[in-house]
């Protein structure tokens, strides 16, 4: 057992043995010794090198391989580092430990000092979009995370910080799955699940663009209004209506694919959305998902909506 300090806090971590890492390249096995460990909940792959230190190329290198190979984040203890070679590290987005002086994980210690600082009262969009995907696409119980790396558009990573929302609003909890993972569990089910909820969930939609025409092939997810007509007995109205990322809006925008663009009207209704649509395959979804769709239409007020979005809920086939 060896023990590492990560932003104040030990981690104790447990050596891998031969057999566990069987399949790697004979450089790295040579090169490193690789061990578990948790920081906060998330599970990590430890790799300390035997000797000479090698390029941050190099280690990005492995860090990808390894971690593509194991389903962990790859982190390596350096005994020394100087700032220049941190830099370089960073610029290569590669994880480290710098004995007990410095660390670079920037989405698990930022996680860690929010939590500290101020707990979640709603969900952030990964830990909504894991929910709805468990609600209505395919259930999550009992799975580990890097089951559910399998099946979602995110990284390991951000997929943890999504569950640790999740069990730290009470929506699930990690529990053990025999001496060396954590599987995932939810109390309730289905609909009792979904109402408990309800102050959890955030809009889905960041925020909405018009424009009279829109120069580009590519094919985006419908939204709003029309997505509701697809589900329901609605009529679509006569606007086109897509949803994309702010990424992708703010790559239109620059190349001037939207003909006059505003905040108010326009033939063209684009919606910046926070996460992908939850579905098997997001990259070619047509529709937005139906939950996703019923909170981003909460704010509509008119009464053949409100009626359209409770049926699309009441007729919604529970995943989980």
């Amino acid at each position: 057992m060896k023990t590492v300090v990560i932003s104040g806090r030990p981690v104790e971590l447990r050596e891998r043995t031969k057999e566990q890492m069987k399949g790697i390249r004979i450089g790295d096995s040579i090169s490193y010794r690789f061990y578990d460990g948790d920081f906060h909940g998330v599970a990590l792959m430890f790799a300390e090198p035997r000797g000479e230190v090698g390029t941050p190329r190099s280690l990005a290198i492995t860090a990808n391989e390894m971690s593509e190979k194991f389903g962990l984040p790859v982190v390596f203890l350096l005994s020394e580092c100087p700032a220049y070679e941190r830099q370089r590290l960073i610029d290569k987005n590669v994880y480290f430990v710098v004995s007990d002086k410095y660390a670079h994980l920037p989405m698990l210690v930022a996680n860690e000092r929010m939590r500290k600082t101020k707990q979640a009262k709603k969900l952030s969009p990964v830990a909504q979009y894991l929910l709805l995907f468990h609600l209505q696409v395919e259930s999550l119980e009992g799975k580990t995370l890097r089951d559910i790396g399998n099946k979602v558009p995110y990284s390991y990573p951000s997929i943890a910080l999504g569950i640790t929302y999740l069990a730290d609003l009470g929506v699930c909890e990690k529990v053990a799955d025999g001496p060396k993972q954590k599987v995932i569990h939810f109390a309730e089910d289905g609909r009792r699940l979904w109402d408990k909820v309800q102050t959890m969930l955030i809009d889905p939609v960041e925020a909405r663009m018009y424009c009279d025409e829109f120069k580009s092939d590519m094919r985006f997810p419908i939204c709003s209004i029309n997505a509701l007509a697809h589900y329901t007995m609605l009529n679509p109205d006569p606007e086109r209506m897509i949803m994309m990322s702010s990424k992708q809006l703010k790559e239109f925008e620059e190349t001037g694919a939207l003909v006059r663009p505003n905040e108010f009207d326009g033939d063209i209704m684009i919606e910046v959305w926070k996460y992908p649509p939850v579905s098997n395959e997001a990259a070619n979804a047509v529709w937005v998902d139906k939950l996703s769709l019923a909170i981003s239409l909460k704010r509509d007020n008119d009464p053949r909506v409100e009626k359209e979005v409770e049926r699309l809920i009441n007729e919604l086939e529970w995943k989980a």
